[in-house]
């Protein structure tokens, strides 16, 4: 089988030399009939020798008829050339084109520019757009009043997380300073001491300062520091007079006065409630 397609592969290569050669005979042609010259038919395309027609009809009947993939070789085929057809040439004058008629530009197809203009529903609108203020007030009052109905260490946590979900509610201040004396109250002193500085801090023209700067002021006789928590009763009975954390203030200064400028008793609370 390996013979046999060595020699199907060599009777292509002869086939495709014997179309080169007609090829180069055809163009012979073209140039003398352009040139002039008689009209005589051209040659006939030459085949494949009858001895090269013979060992391929041989290498057949030996394999039992045409390989397998193999292509047969036709003895009678005759080379066409195929000639592309010509690209129309460059002129110098615009719009013309191969016949000699002017390019036509075609026009674009008619788009419709006109919108039809629909009033939006205005109850879709308000079920897109943020809640009226009214109802985010009312429940903004509704979360404040049931983490004030709390107690304990759930009391702390709803009134930080109300703090944090509106902080600019006017009651914000006051809800910080509330779970700070929640916290205080379960012995939670770094989360209660943390809420009355960003009571200070984040709010200082609330008017839930008072109450923050006094439970700092325990907070820090908590930690030993005797004289961090005077200055800051004394800041808070100049700079808060007449309020409730005031009267705290001057009351803790003058236990501590009576006892020779020592620290508070442990008992002291720091709670702004009553």
């Amino acid at each position: 089988m390996e013979a046999l397609r060595a020699e199907v592969r060599d009777l292509r290569s002869q086939d495709a030399a014997l179309s080169a050669r007609v090829e180069a005979l055809s163009a012979k042609v073209d140039l003398l009939t352009a040139g002039g010259s008689s009209a005589a038919a051209p040659p006939p395309a030459p085949t494949a020798p009858p001895a090269e027609e013979a060992r391929v009809a041989q290498a057949e009947a030996t394999a039992g008829g045409r390989p397998a993939g193999q292509a047969v070789v036709v003895p009678d085929l005759a080379v066409v050339k195929v000639v592309p057809p010509e690209e129309p040439r460059a002129s110098g004058r615009a719009g013309v084109q191969r016949a000699g008629h002017p390019a036509q530009a075609r026009a674009a197809p008619p788009v419709p520019t006109a919108v039809p203009i629909q009033d939006p529903d205005p109850a879709r609108l308000e079920a897109l757009g943020p809640p009226p203020r009214r109802s985010l007030a009312a429940q903004a009052e509704a979360e404040l009043r049931a983490a004030r109905a709390l107690a304990g260490l759930s009391r702390a946590h709803a009134l930080e997380d109300f703090a944090a979900h509106y902080p600019q509610h006017p009651s914000a201040d006051n809800a910080l300073s509330e779970a700070a004396a929640a916290y205080l109250a379960v012995g939670r002193d770094d989360a209660g001491c943390t809420l009355s500085r960003r009571v200070v801090d984040e709010y200082p023209a609330g008017d839930a300062v008072p109450d923050a700067l006094l439970q700092i002021a325990g907070c820090e006789e908590r930690r030993g520091d005797a004289e961090a928590a005077q200055r800051l009763l004394v800041r808070l009975r100049a700079d808060y007079p007449g309020t409730p954390a005031a009267r705290r203030a001057e009351s803790r200064l003058s236990q501590n006065s009576g006892r020779g400028g020592g620290g508070t008793p442990p008992d002291v609370s720091a709670r702004s409630g009553p």
